[in-house]
Formats: C-alpha cells, structure tokens, sequence
C-alpha cells in the first residue's frame, strides 16, 4: 500500500499543470476515470471535465483512477479503497463522484471501483428511504457511449449527463452546491425534473413483453407529455479542448493535445460519433492559435484532433503556421480521401515515426454499405504519394463481421493490405516498403443512434475463423504484423452497447463473483436477445435520449445501405436527419 501511495505522489509531483491547484471549496467532487492513469490522462474529455469543474465557483475537483495492471491483484486482496491523487482521500469521502466514460468496457472497472471503496453499488441502496439526506456520494456519469445509451448502467447512478461536457457543467454545479452534501432521492429528482440534458433513471418506468423486449418506456410523475433527454451540445465558441495537465507518464506523452472539430460530417454509417454528435463543430482558427501558445508551455509538438483533421477547415493556415514556427505536430489517423500532400510533408519534417489510416474493409460493396469512398484506385494513389515519403510504419484498420460478409470479402482484406504494400514500396522506390504494415482487424460492433442500429451482431465463432482466416494471409515473413482486439470482449461490447435496463443485473454479478463473463457469453438467451437483429419498429432502450438526428432518418440511411446505395453525409444548412 505505501508502494501504491508513493508512486501516486510521484505521479502528481512529476505533471505540469495550466491550472493552478484549486484551495478546497464547498464541494468536493472527484472525477474519476475507470482505466489506468496512463490511460486517462491522455484521454482530452477526461481533461476537459476535470478543467470545467475546476472552473466554478465552489467546487473542488479531484481525480482518480483504477488501479494500474500491476496493482490490481493487491488493491483487491487486501482491499484497499480507491483514493484520489491530488488530496489522497478515499472517493467515498467526497460528496460527489462523477465518471467519464468513453468505452462500454469501462463499466466493470467503474463498478469495481465502487466496490473496493465499500460504496453501494445501485442508486436505490445509497439512498434508501424518502428521507431528505442520504449516507452516500451522489455519483454522477458522463462521456458519449453511456449518452448514447445509458440504460445498462441506469441502476447504478443517480444522473447521467446527456451529450457535451461544456453546456452541462455550469448549471450542474450550481444545483449540486444547493443541494448540499448528501441529498435524498427524491430532492435530486425534485431538483433536476426540468434539466433537458441530465437523465434521472429513477424516474422512469421501463415496461417489457414475454420476450424481454420493450414496450414501454414511462416518465414517473404528473408529465403526460412524452419527453425525451436532449442531448447537450458545444458551441464553436466553446471549442478548442485541449490539453492541461501533462506527464511523461500519459500515452503519446511527447504530444500537447488539441481539438479542431468535434462531430464528423463524413457519414460512415457505423460511426457513432459521425451521428450522434451531428452538426460537428469547428474551433475559430484564431482560438486554435490562443491554445496552442498555451500548450507549448509544457509541449512543443502537437497531437492535432479530430475525426477527420483535414475536414477543419482552417488547417491550409495552419500547416503554414506550424511550419513558419517550426512546431511539429501528429495525428491520429489520416482519412485516404482527405490527405493532402502538404500535410504528409509536414508529418515527415515533425519526425512522426507512424501514419495511421482506416481502409474499413477491402471490398467495393461494404465500402458502398459502410458509406465510405469506393475509389479503390484514389487509394493506391495516395499510398504511393505516402511511401514516397517514407515513414518509419505504417498502421491499417479494418473491420469484420459485416452482415452478408462473404470469405471473398474476408479475404479482400488481405488483398487490399497487400496492393497497399505494393502502391507504397513503389512508392519509395523500393522492393519492399515498409519493414512491417501493421493491420489492426476488429470485429465490428452495431452502436445506438447509427443506421446500423438495427443490425444482428456477428456470431463469436464466425469472427474467431474470419481472423484465423487473415492469419493465414497475412504473415510476418511477408511484412505484416495482425493484432486484433479480443473477439470475446467485442462481443461482450455488443451486449452492453445495445443492452436495456435489466442488463444492469448482470453486471453487478459479475462484480460480485457470481457469474463470470464466460459464462455470459454462453448464455444463448443472453447472446441472441442483446445480439439480435432488431425490428424495424421496435422500441429501443435509448429512445428515450433525443441527440437530433431522428430515427426515421437513420432507418432510410439503413436501407440505402442495404440498396448499396452513398449518401452524401452532413452538409451545412441541410433538414434531413434533425439534427439541424
């Protein structure tokens, strides 16, 4: 325990902040992020948040994290509670917990949390009784995959912010300050009935058939009007996010992070956050310039982000500022259609070792299907132009498990990794280049509030022979190097991404030993009625959430796709989908 605590001062004593360490105030919340700190602290919303709360008048935010993996064995062998980094105090002291969620796969760890810190685990047991005050911290959730769809993790907390951490934040601190410590459950439903963007679960009434599927989902209460929780989004004014809090410690450490756009107008129809956070917004080019004096106090190169950077479009001033300045920068992942060969060049002279991109599949229908560019040929021409530049690696992603897929299609992924190997070695000028392409293939997972909300997830064994399949095809020997996520947790994502209420009972016992994720994923109830194809009518857990694009809108999108038919994705000043 005093190897835990004493690596946890040195974590704090090494970072350098742009915010000053806030006195205590009248409320203390903790903002905790249920992955390791290396992993948090590169994650921009987690920062985001922490950076908001700190921000208003009478809180005091803190952080914590779960254990690191060398850790988690001692933590729960003897039981240590989860404390927080900056002030050292358990998080079941503060008033206030608040997660951001960003995975669905986070959900165990942030129950486990609770668990290790000896706090009930459901809503219902912290605040027992009608009484006005409550043993418990009122624990808050936030980030986009429970805004898509909260319900799976509905019985655990009392309020789960809806959409953008920027619109939200103010108003919630100030209602939590006038609730005080410890209120009971029917205050904070009294006190936040009328928020439009806050989902209280303990105020609805969620009502199923014989077959577990819905038909009902009510609002407790006088309201006979149906209402939905709206989703809460960032103006451009209050864009860019960025970076600040840095450490050597964090993944991409090297990287001052800084957000150009949030929303992508590209229209990949699996793409959450290609709908789900529509119209995407852009940072002010002048704002962008404030934010990156700021980080350069603590970094001089720049992870630049966005779903699509080249989208931004203040980025051809950019580049020739960050030239003119000399100030290296990185990306994330390049989109093939978007790349510009001024910006390959500038990626070279920053010394970036690796250039990411997201071929999805190799096969012209999916690509027809999935709404991406099918211009095979633009994207040999862009490899050559990139190989000609020679960077160190390159990275590919794909996807499998597509509804209809055929081995054909399985196989065109090695077919398209292998003619992008021949496009950049020419290229280069060179018989092979690059040493190793690494392919990252995952399963693909259907996500609310996309068109392919309605799809039937593939079968676990299907996707185990698919990537045995590419294993074959795409060896060491011939230059590449496959990873792939485990097919086993994507498709235990699939069951939470889609999951209703009832699906909170589960994974409580799983945290309590009692049932263990095998034997989840053996339940055939359990695997066919989260992974099925859903009806085209059918109520879903998240149509209680209103993100702006409706569902009639991505329905039609789901049948262009079956059509094999593109779409052109989200245009200024366009009514189609809603979310205008």
């Amino acid at each position: 325990m005093l190897k835990i605590a004493s690596r946890n001062q040195t974590r704090l004593e090494k970072e350098q902040s742009l915010i000053p360490r806030k006195d205590q105030a009248q409320l203390q919340v903790v903002l905790c992020y249920p992955n390791r700190y290396s992993v948090g602290m590169a994650n921009l919303g987690f920062q985001r948040v922490w950076e908001l709360f700190n921000q208003q008048d009478g809180i005091y935010c803190d952080r914590a994290f779960y254990p690191d993996p060398g850790d988690e064995e001692e933590y729960f062998q003897k039981e240590i509670p989860i404390s927080s980094l900056e002030t050292k105090k358990p998080i079941s002291e503060f008033e206030v917990i608040a997660f951001s969620f960003s995975f669905e796969m986070d959900y165990l760890r942030a129950l486990k949390m609770l668990r290790l810190s000896r706090i009930p685990l459901r809503s219902s047991e912290r605040r027992k009784g009608s009484g006005k005050k409550s043993p418990g911290p009122l624990i808050i959730a936030g980030g986009i995959c429970i805004s898509a769809n909260p319900e799976p993790m509905s019985d655990f907390f009392e309020l789960i912010a809806i959409g953008d951490a920027e619109p939200i934040v103010a108003s919630l601190s100030k209602a939590l300050i006038e609730l005080g410590p410890h209120p009971g459950l029917a205050q904070i439903q009294e006190r936040f009935a009328e928020f439009p963007n806050i989902y209280v679960p303990s105020t609805y009434l969620v009502e199923y058939d014989d077959t577990g599927k819905i038909i009902g989902i009510e609002e407790r209460g006088k309201r006979k009007e149906e209402r939905k929780i709206v989703r809460a989004n960032a103006s451009e004014k209050d864009l860019p996010a960025h970076q600040v809090i840095f450490t050597e410690e964090m993944e991409f450490s090297d990287l001052g992070l800084l957000e150009l756009m949030r929303g992508c107008p590209r229209g990949c129809r699996f793409c959450l956050e290609g709908y789900f956070a529509r119209p995407p917004r852009q940072a002010g080019y002048q704002a962008v310039l404030k934010a990156i004096e700021k980080i350069r106090a603590c970094r001089n190169k720049l992870g630049l982000i966005a779903p699509v950077v080249s989208d931004w479009t203040g980025l051809p001033a950019l580049l020739e500022f960050l030239s003119r300045e000399r100030i290296p920068f990185s990306v994330s992942s390049l989109r093939i259609s978007a790349v510009s060969e001024r910006m390959i060049e500038m990626l070279k002279a920053g010394k970036n070792q690796t250039l990411t991109f997201a071929p999805e599949t190799g096969s012209q229908r999916l690509r027809r299907f999935l709404n991406k560019d099918p211009d095979e040929e633009k994207i040999f021409r862009v490899m050559r132009m990139v190989g000609s530049y020679q960077f160190p690696r390159i990275k590919l992603y794909y996807q499998i498990g597509f509804p209809a897929e055929t081995e054909l299609e399985v196989e065109e992924i090695a077919v398209s990794a292998r003619r992008i190997q021949t496009s950049l070695a020419i290229g280069a000028g060179k018989k092979r280049y690059p040493g190793v392409i690494e392919i990252s293939v995952n399963p693909f997972v259907p996500k609310p509030w996309t068109a392919f909300q309605w799809l039937e997830m593939a079968k676990q064994d299907d996707l185990v022979k698919k990537i045995a399949r590419l294993r074959q095809s795409l060896k060491p020997r011939d230059g590449f190097e496959l990873k792939t996520d485990s097919v086993r947790e994507a498709i235990f994502q699939g069951i939470i991404s889609r999951g209703d209420r009832r699906l909170g009972e589960i994974l409580e016992k799983m945290i309590l030993d009692q049932i263990r994720i095998a034997e989840v994923l053996k339940s055939e109830k359990i695997v066919n009625h989260y992974l099925r194809e859903r009806e085209p009518d059918e109520i879903f857990p998240w149509d209680l959430i209103d993100p702006g694009v409706t569902k009639e809108y991505l329905w039609k999108e789901y049948q262009r796709a079956r059509a094999g038919k593109a779409s052109p994705g989200c245009r200024p000043e366009c009514r189609d989908c809603g979310a205008c």
